[in-house]
C-alpha cells in the first residue's frame, strides 16, 4: 500500500514540475530588465562597449561572466544576452549531472526544477549563476571522490578556477574548498598531462586581471561600491541595516541608503560601524550571537521552503550517523559542507542572509538526498511526506506566479 501511494505521489510531483517549470520560466524571463543586481551587469556591458575591456577591468567587472555574455550582446539586447547565458549554464549543469554525475532518474531533475522554479535566480542576468554552476561541479567532484566514484579531476579543478575568478563570494566558501582540496590530495586519483588545463586556465584569467591588479592591487570583481563622494563601505551599510531593523526603523531585507549610512557615521563617529567582515563579527559580540541564531533559523526555515524536507533530512541523517559511529566520515562531505556554510553565513552577515549565496550547497543537498532515496536509506514514510510537502509548495508556487502574471 505504501509503495502504491509513493508511486502515485511521484507521478503527481513530476506532472506538477512540468507545469511549474514552464510557468516559472515564462514569468522570470519576462520580468522587466535591470531589476536588482542585473543592472550592475547591464552597466558592465555598457562600460565595455564605451570604454573598452582594459578600462572596464580597471573599474572592476566579473571577467569570466562578461566573456560569455559579450559576444551574444552583439546581436541580442543586453539583458536578453545576460539571461540567455544563465539559461544555457543551467542546461549545462543539468547535462553535467546526466553525463558526469550519473543522474539518470527523472525525479532528480524534478527536484532540481522545483528548486530552480522556486528561487528564480537562474533566469536573472547576474554572475551568481556562473559562480554557482562552477562551484557545484567542484563540490560534486569532491563528493564523488569521497564515495569512490569516477571523477573528472581536470573538470573539477577547472570549475574551481572559474568560480575563483567569477565572484569574491569564493572567500566565504574557502573553508569547505580547502577541505575539498585536502580530500583530493589524500585520494588515489592520478594526475596526467591534461591536469595542466586548470593551471593554464588560471594563468589566462590572471593575465585578463592584470589591468585591475596594476590599477587597484586586486583581482577584478563586481563590487557594490558607494558613490565617489561617500566615504563608507558596504559592510558598514549592512551593519547599519541590522541596527535599524532591530529598532523597527527598517523592514527586514531592506538597506539604508549610502547617504543615511554616511550621516550615521557623522553623528556617531567612524568606529560606530565596522568597515569589514571581521570587525563586524567582533564589534558587538552580543549582537553577533543573537544574529547568528536568528540568521541560522531563517536560513533553515526558508531553505525548507525552497527544498521541501530535503535540507532537514540530510542534516539530521548525517548527525544521526555521527551519533551512531562517534566519528565524522568524509563520505558525508555534502551535509558537512552544507551545515558549515549555513553557520559561516549566519556568523558573518550581520544583516539578513540572501539565500542565493547558499545555492551551491542547496543544489548539493538535492544531489545527496537523491542518492539517499535511491539507496533506500530513508524510510518510505519520510520520502512520501517530502513529496507531499513538495507538491503542496509547487501548487502554492504555481498559484502565486499566476496571480502575478495576471495582475
Amino acid at each position: 500500500m505504501q509503495n502504491k501511494i509513493l508511486k502515485f505521489l511521484k507521478i503527481v510531483f513530476i506532472c506538477l514540475m512540468v507545469l511549474y517549470s514552464i510557468i516559472a520560466a515564462y514569468y522570470f524571463l519576462n520580468k522587466p530588465a535591470g531589476g536588482g543586481d542585473e543592472s550592475l551587469f547591464l552597466a558592465d556591458l555598457e562600460l565595455i562597449n564605451n570604454e573598452g575591456w582594459i578600462e572596464a577591468i580597471k573599474q572592476n567587472i566579473s571577467i569570466p561572466y562578461m566573456l560569455l555574455v559579450y559576444p551574444l550582446s552583439f546581436f541580442l539586447n543586453s539583458f536578453i544576452a545576460l539571461r540567455l547565458v544563465n539559461v544555457i549554464l543551467l542546461l549545462l549543469l543539468l547535462f553535467y549531472f546526466y553525463k558526469m554525475g550519473e543522474k539518470k532518474d527523472l525525479l532528480f531533475y524534478g527536484y532540481m526544477m522545483f528548486y530552480v522554479s522556486t528561487i528564480g535566480f537562474f533566469y536573472a542576468g547576474i554572475n551568481d549563476i556562473l559562480f554557482i554552476v562552477a562551484l557545484v561541479i567542484f563540490l560534486d567532484g569532491i563528493y564523488r571522490v569521497t564515495n569512490n566514484k569516477s571523477t573528472n579531476i581536470n573538470l573539477t579543478l577547472t570549475a574551481l578556477v572559474v568560480a575563483f575568478f567569477t565572484r569574491q563570494l569564493f572567500l566565504v566558501y574557502l573553508p569547505i574548498i580547502i577541505l575539498g582540496l585536502y580530500i583530493l590530495f589524500k585520494s588515489k586519483i592520478k594526475f596526467n598531462k591534461k591536469s595542466l588545463i586548470p593551471f593554464l586556465v588560471f594563468i589566462v584569467f590572471l593575465v585578463f586581471n592584470l589591468p585591475s591588479i596594476k590599477e587597484n592591487g586586486t583581482l577584478s570583481f563586481d563590487k557594490k561600491s558607494p558613490p565617489e563622494t561617500m566615504n563608507v563601505t558596504w559592510a558598514q551599510r549592512q551593519y547599519l541595516a541590522q541596527i535599524m531593523v532591530n529598532k523597527g526603523e527598517l523592514e527586514n531585507g531592506q538597506h539604508p541608503s549610502w547617504e543615511q549610512t554616511q550621516q550615521y557615521l557623522k553623528l556617531h563617529g567612524k568606529e560606530s560601524l565596522p568597515n569589514g567582515v571581521l570587525k563586524g563579527i567582533t564589534q558587538d559580540y552580543q549582537l553577533t550571537i543573537k544574529e547568528f541564531f536568528k540568521d541560522f533559523v531563517f536560513s533553515i526555515f526558508y531553505g525548507t521552503r525552497q527544498l521541501g524536507l530535503m535540507l532537514l533530512i540530510i542534516i539530521l541523517f548525517s548527525l544521526n550517523q555521527v551519533y551512531k559511529t562517534r566519528r565524522i566520515e568524509l563520505k558525508y562531505f555534502v551535509p558537512i559542507a552544507t551545515l558549515a556554510i549555513l553557520m559561516i553565513f549566519s556568523f558573518i552577515i550581520i544583516s539578513y542572509v540572501e539565500l542565493r549565496w547558499l545555492i551551491p550547497v542547496f543544489i548539493m543537498t538535492i544531489v545527496f538526498y537523491d542518492d539517499l532515496e535511491k539507496e533506500n536509506r530513508i524510510s518510505i514514510k519520510l520520502v512520501s511526506l517530502n513529496y507531499l510537502v513538495l507538491i503542496s509548495f509547487s501548487i502554492y508556487g504555481i498559484i502565486r506566479i499566476l496571480n502575478k502574471i495576471y495582475l
